[in-house]
């Protein structure tokens, strides 16, 4: 029995090949969706992981952690002494500060802009609280060879790293952000200078309290701030003697004292006074001090001073004249001056050498 096809029958194939174009004009739409949510995700990535505001972040979150090794690890921040004179910067500063325990605090670290120049680097800014201060900082960056292929690897193209030029003066020992430092060990030609300038490589930015405080010497905080790169900024910590310093001068001079006024003769050995008599001493003299000297402890151009000041020692000793052999009693009292120079030993004691 023969079949006679349906109108419905005789469209199918039509329908079937519609069918087959909507659906894959529906799969091509989908895979544009997902190559695009690709692209996006990808330039994303790029951007926010891979991008050179990333990378000066990480430079930035490195300092506000005080992880200095990390900081100066990445690429384009540490420079050779050929480089520090290529950058404008002194060959021989120190490195002494490019550590965690001298860094200062960063806070609040905020991208501000990312702008690509017309080389091809980008010139990033970041605003930020430094020591609780609002700063920005710009950071030239550069692209390198790229990750898996896909990724740009960056590197500093002028280096973070910024020099303070510190001028310590009547002393050798200051602190840096609490930590400790000497400038005989930091700087070349500084040894037993008593005031020597000392350039230190710093992280950019950074905030340095410069000090001085020990029991002898104390001096007021200079805080040198650096938020430009590659600058050099000038800082000074100028020390004085503390009561403490003036009092142990004081101690040991009035001990020296009673030491000469425990001699029992006219000139008391490497003593500051004496007393000469042409008729004869008839009994052994007696010394005391009458008046101390007030000891002022001042900064001299190679170390640490008392001025010359008067004191007076006081004679009681009796006399037979040569002349005609009568006896009498010398009571009076001798004037003198001592003057001392002072040096703080490297285990924190005093030396004295009066003068």
């Amino acid at each position: 029995m023969s079949h006679v096809a349906t109108r419905g029958e005789l469209r199918r194939p039509g329908a079937v090949r519609g069918a087959l174009v909507r659906a894959v004009v529906l799969w091509l739409c989908i895979a544009a969706l997902l190559t695009a949510a690709i692209l996006s995700a990808w330039s994303a990535v790029a951007r926010d992981v891979y991008g050179a505001g990333s990378f000066a972040r990480s430079y930035l979150q490195a300092l506000a952690a005080d992880d200095a090794a990390a900081a100066l690890a990445l690429p384009g921040v540490a420079l050779s002494s050929a480089e520090l004179e290529e950058a404008g910067l002194p060959a021989d500063s120190s490195d002494a500060l490019l550590r965690s325990e001298a860094l200062g605090t960063i806070e609040n670290v905020r991208l501000v802009s990312d702008v690509t120049t017309a080389a091809g680097t980008h010139e990033v800014t970041f605003s930020y609280r430094l020591a609780g201060q609002p700063h920005r900082t710009a950071f030239s960056i550069m692209s390198g060879e790229r990750t898996f292929g896909l990724f740009p690897s960056w590197r500093f193209e002028t280096s973070p790293l910024s020099v303070v030029r510190l001028t310590v003066a009547h002393t050798t020992g200051f602190l840096a952000n609490g930590f400790e430092l000497d400038s005989r060990r930091v700087a070349a030609g500084s040894e037993g200078a008593f005031t020597s300038t000392v350039p230190l490589l710093t992280f950019t930015p950074g905030s340095v309290d410069f000090s001085v405080d020990t029991p002898y010497l104390t001096a007021s905080v200079d805080t040198a701030t650096t938020t430009e790169v590659a600058s050099v900024v000038d800082a000074e910590v100028t020390a004085n003697a503390t009561p403490g310093f003036v009092s142990e001068v004081q101690t040991q001079v009035d001990e020296y004292l009673d030491g000469c006024a425990a001699q029992q003769v006219l000139q008391p050995t490497g003593c500051p006074f004496g007393m000469l008599i042409r008729d004869r001493v008839d009994d052994l003299p007696v010394w005391s001090i009458a008046s101390y000297p007030v000891v002022d402890v001042q900064p001299g151009d190679i170390g640490w001073q008392m001025p010359a000041t008067g004191g007076a020692a006081h004679i009681v000793v009796a006399v037979k004249s040569l002349f005609d052999g009568t006896v009498s009693t010398l009571d009076e009292d001798v004037p003198f001056t001592l003057s001392a120079f002072v040096t703080i030993r490297n285990d924190g004691s005093l030396y004295i050498d009066l003068r």
